[in-house]
Order: structure tokens, then C-alpha cells, then sequence
């Protein structure tokens, strides 16, 4: 997931500093973009490590996979 997340920031970076000439205006673009996913990314993650310290952490993460695959 980290790298998808790199590659894909990296895109969105590149995109805001062509949309904006000035660098300031750019970095609020992107900030505007990667502020969203970041918070979608953590909420996934704090689930998964919630999850994964539950009493019934192994029924969880068995319920997790066959529910996305």
C-alpha cells in the first residue's frame, strides 16, 4: 500500500506544479488532494491495528479478507 500511495502522490504532485506556476499555489493544489487520502488511508490503518490486537482479531482479519477478495 506504501508504494501505491508514493506513486500516486507523486502523480498528484506532478500534476499540481503543472496546473500552478507559482510553487506556493501548487503545494496548496496538492495539499488539497492528499490531505483527503491520507485521512482515508489512516482511518483504514487504525482498523487494521485495531483489529489486529481484538480478542477476536483472527475471526476479524478472516472476515476482512473474504469480504474485499
Amino acid at each position: 500500500m506504501g508504494a501505491d500511495l508514493a506513486m500516486r502522490d507523486g502523480a498528484d504532485l506532478a500534476h499540481a506544479l503543472i496546473d500552478n506556476p507559482a510553487v506556493d499555489q501548487a503545494i496548496k493544489a496538492y495539499e488539497k488532494v492528499l490531505l483527503p487520502c491520507s485521512v482515508e488511508a489512516a482511518e483504514g490503518d487504525a482498523e487494521g491495528i485495531g483489529g489486529a490486537f481484538a480478542p477476536d482479531s483472527a475471526a476479524q482479519t478472516l472476515a476482512h479478507m473474504t469480504q474485499h477478495h
